[in-house]
């Protein structure tokens, strides 16, 4: 997929791939005017009272992703970015009003150390070109995996200067289990809703298990790991107790049913059940299967 946004000056876009951009009042550089005569879309200027308060944003083709994980976002953010040689550049966009509860430093470090974790683990590299953390208000869910455009909400990531260790264990997590996602979910995506538990059972026992392994800037989290999951296994098993409950791999005729999905036995049966063949397999065996997984299904 290929994309374009005209945007102020004074805004930020941010898409699943890496973007140049250009200011149209900088009249020595004309590019940004050529891709819009390029794509046929300079008439899109019309809707603006001034051009030199527009800023293009052309974004790097992305390689064969699912719909639904196609994401843009947009606005008058705060940037921070992490330029590590060692891995793909990363960026968190912030609103300027939060900018004192952000954890930057530990945000990019967590995830270097889980990236290395799962490269490891997975026998595969991360598959995109750069990971992008945006804080987004008023979120529906926690976060949302959109290739290399991760969305959080600003609740469980800004909202408090002072945390304790298990809302830092969750903060965690939540960073651990989008990544996760990077491989389950988006390089190797589900045919059909029938099998959110591919995606969301994985993504959250081996994020747990992530964590519980530490490493720089998660080793003050990692006693707390399984401790916290258990949460998710009491989620599960009451949610099996009641008249709605279903099988991990669920009947699933239409779209309208997938959300209905995003439930304990999905999230909490699903990632207790990945978490006891961890223990019964053997973590080495548990990854070659992985590692198998990866390689036979990938886009």
């Amino acid at each position: 997929m290929s994309l374009i946004v005209l945007c102020p000056t004074d805004w930020r876009a941010v898409g699943n791939s890496i973007e140049k951009r250009y200011n149209l009042r900088d009249e020595n550089n004309t590019s940004g005017r050529h891709i819009l005569e390029r794509s046929g879309i300079e008439w899109f200027l019309h809707f603006y009272d001034d051009e030199s308060n527009v800023a293009i944003s052309e974004f790097e083709q992305t390689p064969r992703i699912s719909t639904y994980l196609y994401a843009l976002c947009a606005g008058p953010y705060q940037v921070f970015e992490d330029k590590d040689p060692m891995y793909v550049p990363q960026r968190i966009f912030v609103r300027q009003s939060l900018v004192e509860f952000l954890r930057h430093e530990l945000m990019f470090g967590i995830t270097k150390t889980t990236l290395d974790f799962y490269q490891k683990a997975f026998g595969a590299r991360y598959p995109f070109t750069k990971v992008d953390h945006v804080m987004s208000p008023d979120y529906k869910y926690g976060a949302m995996e959109n290739v290399g455009c991760i969305t959080y909400s600003d609740e469980i990531m800004c909202s408090e200067k002072h945390m304790s260790i298990p809302k830092l264990t969750f903060f965690t997590v939540v960073i651990q289990h989008e990544l996760c996602h990077m491989w389950f979910g988006n390089l190797v995506t589900m045919k059909w809703w029938n099998d959110l538990w591919l995606n969301e059972a994985f993504a959250t026992s081996l994020s747990y298990k992530a964590c519980s392994e530490g490493g720089a800037f998660v080793d003050p989290y990692k006693d707390e790991a399984w401790l916290h999951m258990s949460g998710y296994k009491r989620w599960g098993l009451a949610e099996d107790l009641m008249p709605s409950n279903h099988k991990i791999q669920a009947e699933c005729p239409t779209t309208d049913t997938a959300e209905s999905l995003i439930d304990g036995i999905t999230y909490g049966k699903g990632s207790s059940m990945i978490k006891q063949l961890i223990f019964l397999m053997g973590w080495e065996v548990f990854c070659k299967g992985l590692q198998l997984y990866f390689k036979r299904h990938a886009w």
